[in-house]
């Protein structure tokens, strides 16, 4: 075992962050088999019922779920971050990717019947994506500006320039 994968597993064993994950899904187990442990008992006694029984099964089902995600949680946090999928983009959206291009070698799409389809047979698919491409190019433009008029100061408008309309009652001028 390398050094460094010592000191990732040292980091996650003993965060503080960590360390609360830990005990909340200790306790979540011996919790959940606890509440089993209490529901068979009780479903075995004179007033128990067989909706007891199945819960008696089902709270242990409950802490397999808890070790099963708590496997999945330290084994994402080991895995290095994966560099080939989407990466995010202005404001924190996922960026678009780039469109498919036939020859760039890449793989070509099969339909249903089995056939090659090009791109530029399926027009509606291709307005569809410059529809949202132009789409997250206009909320990146907007957010762009949005950050820029937050960071200027704002504007005294002249009280004597502004004029003043009559207000309005249930759409009536008065």
């Amino acid at each position: 075992m390398s050094r460094g994968s010592v000191e990732s597993v040292r980091r996650l064993f003993f965060a503080p962050s960590w360390i609360a994950r830990h005990l909340l899904a200790l306790a979540l187990v011996a919790l959940f088999i606890r509440m089993g442990i209490w529901q068979f008992t009780k479903g075995e006694s004179a007033q128990g019922t067989m909706q007891n029984l199945f819960y008696g099964v089902e709270w242990p089902i409950f802490a397999v779920f808890v070790v099963y995600w708590w496997f999945r949680m330290i084994k994402e946090a080991l895995s290095p971050p994966d560099l080939e999928g989407p990466q995010w983009g202005v404001g924190g959206r996922i960026a678009p990717e780039t469109p498919h291009q036939l020859g760039a070698g890449g793989p070509r799409m099969l339909t249903a019947g089995g056939s090659l389809v090009a791109d530029d047979e399926d027009e509606e698919v291709a307005a569809y994506n410059r529809y949202l491409a132009a789409l997250y190019n206009r909320d990146a433009q907007q957010d762009a500006l949005r950050a820029i008029t937050a960071s200027q100061p704002t504007k005294q408008l002249d009280p004597a320039a502004r004029t003043t309309t009559p207000p309005q009652i249930n759409g009536a001028r008065g």
